[in-house]
């Protein structure tokens, strides 16, 4: 794996080769500066990098810019990215997800802790070199060439375009960051498409894509005023991590939701409605223990939003029996 490390304190760089080698990795490329990075990173005959570290704190162009610059570049869209912050600055790191980090590493290092998220980085690297999946909104230019063959519904599926959405892994790397204080003003809350086996089935690639996409863009309206950092899990299901220690009612909030979607008129290709409707469920607390917080905390927000979804189902039915009776 080729590593392009960036940072302005030369002792850094002098330790991070040493940590990398550690760990099995051995080519790695060192920097000073932001601008420099960019340069070597916009020059299409220059070498090609499989992960990147950039420090958030540098003079000149530091470190959040620098993420932010880089995920517009084609080639560097889905490569990992670390941030590598001391302790006191870790309020930046909200800004450095936001900006489209994957990870992020904390001085002083833990070289047990660093290789392992450098294992990580690199088998992510190895996944992401698939097809792209990714659409830009309607207007965009997209960065990257649409995907030309079939997804799974279960896929990840990347959306340009929108902002405070990650990808789900960084979600997840987001919500394992948190401090006490952090988790004590954290909500985590799914949303999930009604229906979207149906919407999976009759859409073509380019037409499901454009669905998932006016879902977020209608659940990025809502609670953009709330501070939040959203990601798609796939199966029609979104996790929304919001800043707000309390929130409006779930009913309340999927309404606002729903609203925004019917106001939208959203249609196929041949104009046929494209009919989207969504359940959410009640937002939660993060688990408190580290190890198990991503993946209860996710497991419990995507179960209560497909529990509303059956319920509401399940009322429907209730009621087209009880007018059929009649």
């Amino acid at each position: 794996m080729k590593i392009l490390a960036v940072d302005d304190d030369e002792s850094i760089l002098e330790l991070l080769p040493i940590i990398a080698a550690q760990a099995g990795f051995d080519d790695l490329t060192t920097v000073t500066s932001g601008e420099d990075a960019l340069d070597i990173l916009t020059d299409d005959k220059g070498t090609l990098f499989d992960c990147l570290l950039f420090d958030i704190k540098m003079p000149g162009l530091d470190g959040i810019e620098l993420c932010a610059r880089v995920r517009k570049i084609p080639a560097y869209r889905r490569t990992p990215i670390l941030m590598l912050t001391v302790l006191t600055d870790m309020k930046y790191v909200d800004e450095a997800f936001k900006a489209g980090a994957t990870d992020y590493a904390s001085k002083p290092f833990d070289v047990i802790e660093l290789g392992a998220r450098l294992r990580i980085a690199q088998e992510l690297a190895m996944i992401r070199k698939g097809p792209i999946m990714a659409v830009s909104p309607e207007g965009e230019t997209p960065s990257a060439p649409l995907l030309t063959q079939r997804f799974d519904l279960s896929d990840e599926i990347e959306i340009e375009g929108i902002d405070d959405l990650v990808d789900y892994t960084a979600l997840g790397n987001y919500l394992t960051q948190l401090s006490r204080a952090g988790l004590a003003s954290t909500q985590v809350v799914a949303v999930k498409i009604d229906r979207i086996e149906g919407i999976y089935a009759k859409a073509s690639q380019d037409e499901f894509i454009y669905a998932l996409t006016e879902v977020a863009e209608a659940i990025s309206e809502i609670f953009e005023p709330n501070g939040y950092i959203m990601a798609y899990a796939g199966n029609g299901v979104f996790v929304i991590i919001s800043n707000r220690a309390t929130l409006l009612p779930s009913i309340e909030l999927e309404a606002e939701i729903q609203s925004q979607l019917d106001d939208r008129n959203t249609e196929y290709d041949n104009g046929e409605p494209l009919d989207l409707e969504v359940s959410m469920g009640r937002p939660i607390r993060p688990n408190a223990s580290k190890t198990q917080r991503v993946r209860k905390t996710f497991e419990r927000a995507i179960s209560r939003a497909e529990n509303k979804m059956t319920k509401k189902r399940n009322d429907t039915q209730i009621v087209n029996i009880c007018l059929a009776e009649k």
